[in-house]
């Protein structure tokens, strides 16, 4: 099966107040860590989509084999970011079976749950990840609907496309770790000690 990742980290970052696309790990950037995670998952081509901050993350090298989208129109909305990805990524490789949607603030999503997402295709034409009651990214689209996710326009994202047909999930109690803030990053920080 031949899967395409996009990475959103186009977000303004305001609750963050610097560019949360840049916080390191272990050396490496939020974003970097989603494309490589991608990447090592197997998917091809993974594309970075950027929008605020572009400039500033684009001094740093991506990881070999990511591409870079820059969304002019980031400040409409995820809908509309990740609408511009999935052009840009199918523009770079139409013959996708599927497409994987990351975000860059969640630094826990292993290869392991993109194992387990892939997995659930076959059965379902939409996996996305379970926390809380919450369903929502990293979330797995199969082709059917590419042209759904073409179209979405403003802030809202796939979770209409997922919630309106039979979406598989799989438990993701990390998902818990989403960085919008200093404060979440630095409790992130001192979980990992």
């Amino acid at each position: 099966m031949k899967i395409g990742a996009v990475v959103l980290a186009a977000g303004g970052a305001r609750r963050f107040g610097s560019p949360k696309q840049l916080p390191e790990i272990e050396g490496e950037t939020l974003v970097d860590r989603a494309c490589r995670t991608a990447l090592e998952a197997g998917c091809a081509p993974v594309l970075r989509v950027l929008g605020a901050h572009a400039e500033k993350i684009l001094e740093r090298a991506c990881p070999a084999g990511t591409g870079t989208f820059v969304h002019s129109r980031w400040d409409e909305g995820m809908g509309s970011t990740l609408a511009a990805g999935t052009s840009r990524l199918l523009e770079l490789e139409p013959e996708l079976d599927a497409i994987l949607v990351l975000l860059a603030d969640q630094p826990v999503v292993t290869v392991g749950l993109l194992k387990e997402l892939e997995a659930g295709l076959p059965q379902a034409t939409v996996v996305w990840c379970r926390h809380a009651d919450i369903n929502g990214p990293p979330a797995l689209f199969s082709r059917e609907h590419f042209d759904e996710l073409r179209n979405l326009q403003g802030d809202r994202g796939a979770k209409a496309i997922a919630a309106k047909h039979a979406a598989a999930t799989v438990l993701f109690p990390d998902a818990g770790w989403d960085i919008d803030s200093p404060e979440t990053w630095q409790r992130f920080l001192a979980s990992r000690r």
